[in-house]
């Protein structure tokens, strides 16, 4: 695994524990950026597209 796919694992969990952690509006748009950058990231492996 390379440095980008286990960022997005911590991400990804971070966006979880927040999201059981608190119980506010403002905090299921912020799980929601967290845990969707998250799968982003494992998914792909990379933070922007490549040029071909």
């Amino acid at each position: 695994m390379n440095k980008i796919k286990i960022l997005g694992i911590i991400v990804l969990l971070t966006g979880i524990i927040v999201h059981f952690w608190f119980e506010k509006e403002v905090n299921h748009f912020l799980t929601g950026l967290l845990v969707g950058g998250g799968i982003g990231l494992l998914v792909t492996g990379q933070f922007r597209s490549r040029n071909t």
